[in-house]
């Protein structure tokens, strides 16, 4: 019993609140230096039980910033969930006169549920679409993958992509080894950095730090705040399913359009490090891409597009615009860039499939229905019971008289 009421308490919700306050205000001030990205992993991904804010006003010692560790912002929305359904749905007193109150703990908590099922279940990527041009496929941000196909008469065969979430916890002293008994090979992939480049260098230069194939190696660079500049690199070494002896070794870079190829048994395959690739259930035709840059700057002040959504043998037109977005089967088409480099313009398109996109604002209409029930139950109690006392004095005042 002390358990529930510690974990359904006010006080627990007063705290949690708070917290989330602090964090996404030190979060904020965090993310010009350090990337969007960077500070999301950091202060609101599942793994991260706790962050310690890095800003330059906090006080330092030998250099570093000291300052109190806090929870990580999914743990307090968790231990909030909690919270929330122990005290404002099973502890509280049930009845009319707390309807209002009831139904407003119930959209906090769909709001909660909201966010969990985004941080989980949702993919962000970019389509680029030039005016003219058709595309049914959108490309990740941040998330690298490795696309392995067979090359036969120089056409790429079906490929093989490795999965993300496999690749993007390696570190740079890891490894990790992917089976594909389709091709017959393994891959060992290792060395991962996050910001690299490709750089040429000379066999007597490359040492047990440098890893040389025909030539080139990969320069370890620093991770650069806005996380789709960053260019992934990696080493992998190719096997024979089931034979030890190294086939070959390769160098694969993220700013590199080009396979890398190898033979195998008499077979050709390609490798190519890439970010991930997802399509999508519908084609995008750019009909016409508007827009104009500030005087003096390549820094668009406005734009916007005219599209045309082909699905399912029938055609829509549809105009795309800042904070007027496109929606259909589950994926959201935002304008996020345009380019005009005078042959033609192109057009940026953010894609969102997030499951519970609408769940905010469903969430939203929940909660002013329970507080207009619950404030309009307290202002009807108040109004009558001023209006009573009103005429007991004036009861009282004819009496006397």
């Amino acid at each position: 019993m002390r358990l529930f009421r510690f974990f359904s308490g006010f006080g627990l919700a007063v705290t949690c609140l708070l917290l989330l306050l602090i964090l996404t205000w030190l979060s904020t001030l965090e993310q010009p230096a350090k990337g969007l990205y960077e500070v999301q992993k950091r202060y609101y991904d599942a793994e991260a039980w706790y962050v310690v804010p890095e800003l330059d006003w906090l006080p330092k010692i030998n250099g570093k910033p000291v300052s109190l560790p806090l929870p990580g912002a999914y743990l307090v929305s968790a231990v909030l969930f909690v919270n929330l359904f122990l005290g404002g749905i099973l502890r509280i007193r049930k009845g009319w006169k707390n309807i209002g109150v009831i139904i407003s703990h119930f959209s906090m908590i769909s709001l909660l549920i909201a966010g969990f099922v985004s941080h989980h279940y949702s993919k962000e990527g970019i389509m680029a679409v030039y005016q003219g041009d058709t595309s049914d496929f959108a490309q990740s941000y941040t998330e690298y993958t490795i696309e392995v196909a067979e090359i036969v008469n120089g056409e790429k065969e079906k490929p093989y992509v490795l999965p993300t979430e496999h690749l993007k916890n390696l570190g740079a002293d890891q490894s990790r080894v992917f089976e594909i008994p389709e091709l017959g090979i393994e891959l060992n992939v290792s060395g991962w950095m996050r910001n690299s480049a490709r750089v040429k260098v000379d066999k007597d230069d490359a040492g047990k730090d440098v890893i040389e194939v025909d030539g080139w190696a990969l320069q370890w660079l620093k991770t650069n705040p806005t996380e789709e500049l960053n260019l992934a690199g990696c080493h992998v070494d190719v096997f024979v399913e089931g034979d030890q002896d190294k086939t070959a070794r390769l160098v694969l870079h993220g700013g590199d359009p080009n396979a890398c190829t190898i033979t195998v048994d008499g077979k050709i395959y390609g490798l190519r490090l890439m970010r991930e690739i997802w399509p999508m259930p519908f084609q995008v035709r750019l009909d016409e891409s508007i827009g104009e840059y500030y005087p003096g700057t390549r820094k668009p002040s406005t734009f916007q597009s005219d599209i045309t959504r082909i699905a399912d043998g029938s055609e829509q037109a549809f105009r795309i615009k800042m904070n007027e977005p496109m929606r259909y089967g589950g994926y959201t088409l935002y304008q996020a860039r345009w380019e005009d480099s005078g042959d033609r313009p192109m057009s940026g398109f953010a894609i969102v499939k997030n499951p519970s996109d609408q769940w905010p604002k469903y969430s939203l209409y929940i909660s002013i229905l329970g507080l207009t029930i619950h404030f309009g139950m307290k202002l009807g109690g108040f109004v009558g019971k001023s209006s009573k006392t009103k005429n007991k004095e004036v009861s009282s005042d004819q009496a006397t008289a």
